[in-house]
């Protein structure tokens, strides 16, 4: 899966390296912001558990409609039980924080047509929506004696997963040209995933006897934090379909087969190349962007 992963990159890079770069129809990007995560932790909207995001793209243009852009972001998530206002998850008392790398693909699809080449800018505005497939990969980790702990090594809910997973990510965003080869933009994204493991907790888990799992105990240092009933089949997470005194609803039983972040941030990108006259069609589109010489008369 670590392979995959790694030609998946790859592949998304090659695609866009390769093209004429003469006719301003790449652009190369920044994004800094923050990340968000919703799943079996944080499912209430809490703001104080956003963490950072910076990420880079490639931006491919199409036409004046469409665009590809590649992107490869750093997010951090985290979450933390004694911030909901569920008195289960408090006593659970469930903490975690995850880095993830994502590498994706993405079509953008501009509301305002693009037509801003050479020096005239003919919508300096550019709403956009965007959508598209990534792969990512993430390291949920918690507190050991003040020391982080990667977790997904320790199955404390007996189950072993994989820390590469599939992302849908989609969303909105807008950029606007502040000079002619420049230009700066707000971006929000949702990434939604096929694990709910990015938490290290999955709705329908476990406790588990520690003596079963592969460091018992580590598993009893982490299972001494919870003052929850810990008895066999007791679900780790209210996202389940079982434990509806304690705040799960139809809403967080469909969310939470899988978790998701959000990427939000501001962006700025360059336009690399000379600049071209544009395609609008006609005679005027063979001229729009283009400088016109004064008509000399000897």
């Amino acid at each position: 899966m670590k392979a995959f992963y790694n030609i998946f990159l790859l592949l998304i890079l090659t695609s866009t390296v390769g093209v004429n770069v003469n006719a301003q129809k790449l652009d190369v990007g920044l994004l800094l912001g923050g990340a968000y995560y919703y799943g079996d932790v944080v499912n209430e909207l809490e703001p104080s558990t956003m963490r950072a995001a910076v990420g880079g793209f490639l931006r491919y243009r199409l036409g004046t409609r469409f665009a590809i852009k590649a992107y490869g972001g750093f997010n951090k998530v985290s979450g933390d039980d004694q911030l909901s206002e569920s008195e289960w998850q408090k006593q659970r008392n469930w903490t975690f924080e995850t880095n993830i790398l994502e590498g994706s693909l993405l079509l953008e699809w501009n509301l305002i047509e693009d037509r801003n080449r050479g020096r005239r800018f003919a919508n300096p505005f550019i709403p956009y929506l965007f959508g598209g497939v990534g792969m990512f990969n993430f390291t949920p980790k918690s507190d050991f004696n003040g020391q982080l702990q990667s977790l997904a090594p320790l199955q404390l809910s007996g189950v072993a997963y994989t820390l590469n997973a599939i992302c849908v990510p989609f969303g909105f965003g807008a950029r606007y040209y502040i000079a002619r080869k420049f230009q700066i933009g707000f971006e929000l994204g949702v990434r939604y995933t096929n694990t709910s493991y990015i938490d290290d907790i999955a709705p329908d888990n476990v406790y588990q006897n520690p003596s079963t799992t592969p460091f018992p105990t580590l598993t009893e240092y982490y299972y001494a934090r919870s003052s929850a009933n810990r008895n066999p089949g007791d679900l780790r997470s209210k996202m389940g379909n079982v434990k509806e005194g304690t705040g799960s609803n139809g809403l967080n039983q469909f969310l939470g087969a899988s978790d998701f972040y959000v990427t939000t941030g501001l962006t700025a990108s360059y336009t690399i190349g000379e600049a071209k006259g544009g395609s609008a069609g006609g005679s005027r589109g063979r001229n729009y962007g283009k400088s016109i010489r004064c008509p000399r008369f000897y």
